[in-house]
């Protein structure tokens, strides 16, 4: 199996900590990546990315790009890939930088392990359809801030578009959000807009982008290969009538590989949630804990990765409807279950009576 130094991307584009977050914005649209390692001089300090911006809904565009760093883990040249793949699936990061002696030779992203796939035979038999996540998505006539919010709680940075009927017809990408709100700033600054209390409602049909998508029954390969082509770290999945039917991450794709260098233990991904969800997050990982040491019982599940996503509804008498979706996967596991309620735990309880009953029901099989 290949090293860190013959997937990584050599001499990468880089970032000052000095210079205004704009610039890091501006550099990060133009060359199509989503995350730039910081330097402090010539040595690395941190990576900065479109991720970690986009979860702040308020910017001064001059802010120092050294308020945004994240520190990440750091690789050798000589280290395995799938000790890259396991670091980039534990740290939750979409790259990790490659260092030597304190200074950056290299960076491996997600998307350099996904143009590797084929150096994991484990997933030649893979379909789309088996690894994609539930859809989500935007509406022509949704209000822009709204689609963003969905983009933030679904920690993504583009959403595909649809009509009515769930037809694919658009992607909106972050970056041409971003390049709008950076344009209409800067004209608000000068004047243009003089005279009116807020600047004009733009419509998401004159920011998106063509569609790209694959079709469910695509083989994992051709369907990474789609997501490396277009630039994207999510991909649509359509039916044969190109009706979007589910989201293909490279997350998923990089939580479907295991090696022997594996960590031990289950490791949970949660998303949907924000700061204020103490209490939720809590639930989560008290029941998670006791799910998988029954489920070990079952199944001999020793690493694996538990995908979680929370979506809450209000009601208008002010209570919440929480929607679960889920995803389990190992190295011979890989099944999802979703639910929903206004009892978060009975939620989540259901969820897991699902895994256990379905993986019975499967032993009993065979």
């Amino acid at each position: 199996m290949k090293n860190v130094e013959e997937i990584m991307t050599v001499k990468p584009l880089t970032i000052d900590e000095e210079m205004n977050v704009s610039l890091a914005l501006n550099r990060m649209r133009d060359n199509n990546v989503a995350q730039l390692p910081v330097l402090s001089g010539n040595k690395y300090s941190g990576m900065i990315s479109y991720k970690d911006i986009l979860r702040r809904k308020s910017l001064h565009l001059n802010s120092k790009i050294k308020n945004f760093i994240v520190k990440a883990p750091e690789l050798r040249k000589n280290d395995s890939i799938e000790k890259a793949v396991n670091l980039l699936r534990d740290s939750a990061l979409g790259a990790l930088p490659v260092v030597d002696t304190g200074k950056i030779i290299g960076l491996v992203s997600r998307t350099d392990v996904i143009k590797n796939l084929g150096e994991f035979p484990d997933i030649k038999n893979l379909k789309a359809f088996d690894l994609m996540d539930d859809a989500y998505f935007a509406e022509p006539d949704e209000e822009l801030e709204l689609v963003m919010e969905k983009v933030r709680s679904h920690d993504t940075d583009s959403i595909n578009v649809v009509d009515k009927k769930g037809n694919l017809l658009g992607l909106l990408r972050v970056g041409n959000v971003m390049d709008y709100e950076m344009k209409t700033r800067e004209r608000i600054r000068k004047g243009d807009f003089s005279g009116e209390k807020n600047h004009p409602e733009i419509e998401i049909n004159s920011l998106m982008d063509q569609p790209a998508f694959c079709y469910e029954d695509d083989d994992l390969l051709s369907a990474s290969d789609a997501l490396v082509q277009n630039h994207l770290h999510s991909i649509a999945v359509c039916d044969k009538g190109r009706r979007l039917v589910g989201v293909l991450t490279m997350d998923d794709i990089i939580s479907s590989l295991w090696s022997m260098e594996s960590t031990q233990g289950i490791l949970i991904n949660i998303s949907g949630l924000g700061a204020g969800d103490t209490d939720l997050y809590s639930t989560i990982y008290a029941m998670v804990e006791k799910f998988t040491d029954r489920y070990s019982k079952i199944e001999n599940l020793k690493n694996g990765t538990f995908n979680i996503h929370v979506v809450k509804h209000h009601s208008e008498e002010g209570k919440i409807k929480y929607s679960v979706r889920t995803r389990l996967m190992g190295r011979k596991i890989n099944m999802n279950a979703s639910n929903s309620g206004w009892n978060f735990g009975k939620v989540l309880s259901e969820i897991f009576d699902t895994y256990e009953s379905r993986t019975k029901r499967e032993r009993v099989k065979h």
